[in-house]
Order: structure tokens, then sequence, then C-alpha cells
């Protein structure tokens, strides 16, 4: 009999923007960026230009060390009166120089563009700021992490801060970020021991402290310490249900990873084998949640385990509903054929095999061949996955409803809301090129902009990638589970012909035994369920029918 993976059912990476995980791969958008490369500075601004000799050509020449000494003094006025954008000017332009103050002014210029509320411009500088080794300029713009983290999210930076930063390095607000990105980058290299090591200094009061109770958990559930794995799943639950507050992106996000804390604890529940305790939780998820719909279907497998298959098919049913005909999810007919099979339905059985090869063939080859053609074309993968963004819910495409299975959570919209906000940077900065001067640094900026871009699409483009390549390795398991129930039953079914004892087991290996010619009670009444759905009964359906695979 087929079985759940227990340990990858509890793999959930979340995605909310204070994680930027992911998340990767917990529905199947979260552990998805593992082994993601440092970003390729070489095609775009990746050396600062113009080091030597110390020439600045916006405002002079500094031929002398008073008169970069002066230079550095006034960009520190400019700073205080507010002029931030022509502050980082200045020091863009002494870091441009051959001096004691390159690697000062490179801090600085990182600074002075968060200030000014360009912090995607920021990045570049921060990235090189990281990797410069001057502590002082580290420490100075580590300051602002918060910031950069809602602004540019933390895959974009957290390959430098893990390798170019100290715990050291951090005040006691900061800190925190420094052992959740050490853990989270340990939890995707497959080290779960080292990532509960690192995600332990992770201090109470910290703004993200229920995204590390979330993969905490997930170590927990790696490493089969399931009651572990519950208490980090409460604690983190808890904590997320009193982040509503703030923006309503950021209310947003504290719902999602509410819900997936939730899911996580039933799961661990199942992992436990506690399904009636895992039942009662994953009630508690709200329909309007977007992860209900994957819940169903765990739902459907916690039945099962029981050895609910009436449950079970109950539950699958609901996918039929017209509001959820969205949904992409090839091993919901995989999970209501062995229920079938499990109760001697082999004609329900077969229907259900060749609907699902009906369903399924066609789009498995366009995955396959999308994921040929464009293997290393992340903008490619990007692209699709916007497109499949604008197109409504509710389409008939099958390349679409599995592309929508990952890019309508959080961290795809984020990757796309990212790149609305680098077009906005630019056209700001255009402007205040034409109007402030610096036309030096602001071609540079306008170079940068572009960089960021870049790396926009190539994190949503390796995810989107990712999650397909993933989906579509999903969907050719299923392929292989169907093939073997399809043999299973044709096997049943010649003994059933030949009038012999048909047997069937249980999960726990419990044999049942029976004539296996039992025909379907007159008094059974079956329900299509083409479109006859009350909206408030989704996911609460029981199938009626007797195992047509007789008593012991």
């Amino acid at each position: 009999m087929l079985t759940k993976n227990l340990a990858t059912l509890a793999l959930c990476l979340a995605t909310v923007a204070a994680a930027h995980a992911a998340d990767g791969k917990a529905t199947p958008d979260e552990l998805v960026l593992e082994g993601l490369p440092a970003i390729d500075f070489s095609d775009a601004p990746g050396t600062a230009p113009d080091r030597a000799p110390a020439q600045n050509s916006d405002t002079g020449t500094y031929d002398t060390p008073a008169a970069l000494q002066q230079a550095f003094h006034d960009a520190q006025n400019l700073s205080n009166q507010g002029e931030h954008y022509a502050a980082a000017a200045q020091f863009f332009n002494i870091y441009t120089a051959n001096s004691q103050y390159t690697d000062t002014a490179l801090g600085h210029v990182t600074e002075e563009l968060i200030r000014a509320g360009f912090p995607n411009a920021a990045s570049y500088f921060y990235i090189q700021t990281l990797k410069s080794g001057n502590r002082g300029a580290i420490r100075r713009v580590l300051a602002y992490l918060p910031q950069m983290l809602e602004s540019a999210g933390g895959d974009l930076l957290r390959a430098y801060i893990v390798r170019g930063t100290t715990e050291a390095d951090y005040d006691g607000s900061t800190k925190n970020h420094f052992y959740y990105f050490l853990g989270k980058d340990e939890l995707l290299k497959g080290d779960p021991a080292k990532a509960l090591a690192a995600l332990s200094h992770v201090s109470s009061g910290s703004g993200i402290l229920a995204q590390a109770a979330y993969l905490r958990a997930t170590a927990y559930a790696m490493t089969g310490q399931t009651q572990n794995a519950i208490s980090s799943f409460e604690s983190c639950q808890n904590l997320a249900s009193h982040g509503h507050s703030g923006t309503k992106a950021l209310r947003q996000e504290y719902n999602d990873l509410e819900a997936r804390c939730t899911a996580g604890l039933a799961r661990a529940h199942y992992q436990g084998g506690h399904f009636d305790k895992a039942e009662e939780i994953y009630d508690d998820i709200p329909k309007s949640s977007f992860v209900w719909t994957d819940i169903l279907f765990e739902q459907a497998w916690n039945a099962y385990a029981k050895g609910d298959y009436n449950r079970t098919l109950g539950k699958l049913v609901t996918y039929r509903s017209p509001s959820l005909n969205f949904v992409f999810n090839p091993e919901v007919d995989v999970l209501r054929a062995q229920s079938f099979l499990a109760m001697c339905y082999y004609d329900d059985v077969d229907k259900t095999v060749h609907e699902f090869e009906n369903r399924y063939a066609g789009v498995g080859g366009q995955m396959k061949n999308f994921l040929l053609s464009h293997d290393r074309d992340m903008g490619a993968f990007y692209n699709i996955a916007k497109e499949a963004l604008r197109r409504k819910l509710h389409t008939t495409d099958m390349l679409s409803r599995a592309i929508n299975r990952f890019v309508r959570g959080p961290y795809f919209a984020a990757q796309v809301a990212q790149e609305h906000a680098v077009y906005g940077e630019a056209a700001r900065l255009s402007r205040l090129g034409s109007s402030k001067g610096h036309p030096r640094f602001a071609a540079f900026l306008q170079k940068v902009v572009g960089w960021r871009s870049k790396t926009v699409r190539l994190l949503g483009g390796l995810f989107v990638r990712n999650s397909l390549y993933d989906l579509y390795q999903d969907l050719v398991t299923d392929l292989d589970k169907m093939s073997f129930i399809k043999l299973e039953m044709l096997n049943r079914s010649k003994l059933r012909l030949e009038k012999k004892p048909v047997m069937s087991a249980d999960e726990e290996g419990v044999l049942k035994k029976g004539a296996g010619d039992i025909s379907r009670k007159d008094y059974q009444y079956f329900w299509t369920f083409n479109g006859e759905f009350w909206a408030d009964e989704l996911g609460d359906y029981v199938f009626a029918l007797e195992s047509q695979c007789g008593g012991s």
C-alpha cells in the first residue's frame, strides 16, 4: 500500500516577507532556493569606476589629503542637513577616489541612499560593504538590516550576511537577524542540528521570533523530535497570532504565517501518529486561508492513515467544487484511487486512473518541454509566472493552473512587488539626476537599478524554475503510483473473476478477506458532485460506501 512520506510532509518553510524563505518549499514554494548561487556582479556595476586618480568630475579634483578630508566633512554636513541624496553623491565621489576613505565612504553611500528612500539602489552598495571586510563600515550598514530585509528581501542578502559578518558586528536589535539567517542557511544545506544551534540564539522580543520558531519547529521535525516540533509550532502559532498589526501587507504575512504554523502543528501530530488531534488542529485553519486547499488534501491523508476511506473520499470530492477548479494537485486523484482500491471498488479505481491520465498527460509534456527549453533562462521562467499571475485564477489553461500552485503564494508576489519598487526608484532617481546635478553618480545609479532589476528576475525565475521542476517530478512520481495501482487492481480483478478470496491490508498490515464479488447496494445513493456544492460545507463531506472486500 502506498504511504505518505511523513518527514517530507513536515518540511514546510514559511514564505512571509520577514522570513524570505521559503519557502520555498513547504507548499511547493519554500525550499526551492537551496543552492542559490551568489549574485554575479560582472554584468552590472561590479567594480566602482574611476578609482584613480582622486578625481571628482562633479565638483572638482581632490588633489591633496586635506581636500579629501574636507570633502568628507562636507558630505557629513549635507547628511546632517537632511540632504541625503547629495550626501550620497559626495560620499560616492570619495569612495571612487583611491584613498584611505574608500571603504568608509562606501558604508556612508549605503546609509545615505537608505535614508534618502532608495533601498534597492542601496542594496548594491550594501552588499559591497559586507564584502569589503571593513568592520566599521559593515557595522554602520548592519544598523539598517531590518529595513533592507523588508525592501530587498533576505534571499538577496543572506549569503553575504552569513559569509561577511560575525556576531560581534551586530547590536542587540539586529543580532537576532544574524542567527536567524545562519539557522536558515544551515537548514537549507540540510543540517538541522546546526540550524537548531543557531536558532537557539534568537532571543525573545525579536521581531522575527515567530519566523525563527517556524524554522526551529521544521528542524525538529526533520530530526524526528516530534514533541519538540509540536512545542515550537505552538509557539510559532501564538507569536504569529499577535503580529496582526502594521501595514496591510504585514498583516497578510502574519495571517499566512499563522496558518502555516497551525498546519505545521497538525503535521507534527500526524507524524507522531496522533491522527485525531491532527484532524482537530487542521479544522482550525480558516477556509479563506491561502494554504487551505492543500490542507484539505492533508486532512484526506490523515483520514486515510486512520483507515477512514469514506472520510478520505469526502475530503477529496470537495476538489470538484466549481470554487476549487483552479487547484492543481495530481495526487488528489492518486489518493482517491488508493481509497477506492482499499475498499475494492475496482470500477471506480479504473475510472479514476483514466481521468488522471487524460487530465495530466498533456500538461506533464508541457512542463517537461518548458524546463528543457529554458533551463538557464531565468527571465523566461519569471515571465511565464507573471503571465499566469495576470490571468484569472479560474483558468482553463492547465499549465497556468500548475504554475498558480506556487506563484499565488507570498514569495513570488513579493518578487513582483520588489520589481515594481525598483522601477519606481529608477524613475525617481532619473528625475533627481536631472534636477540635482551629480551626473556621474546619477549615471552609475541607473546601472545599479538595472542590476537590481536583474536580481529580482533571477531570484523570481529560480524560484519558478525549481518549483516547476519539483512539481514535474511529483507528477512523474504520481504517474508511477497510478501504474502500481493499475497493476494491483488488475491482479485483484483477476482473483475476483476466479472467485478466489480477495485480500486487502490496512497500513498496519492487518489483512481483510472477502468473497470479492459483492455488488453495490441498491440503497446506496451516489452523488456526482458536478457543481452541486454548498459553500459552507466544503471539506465536510463523508462518503458512505461499504467495503466490497468482504468481512474477516
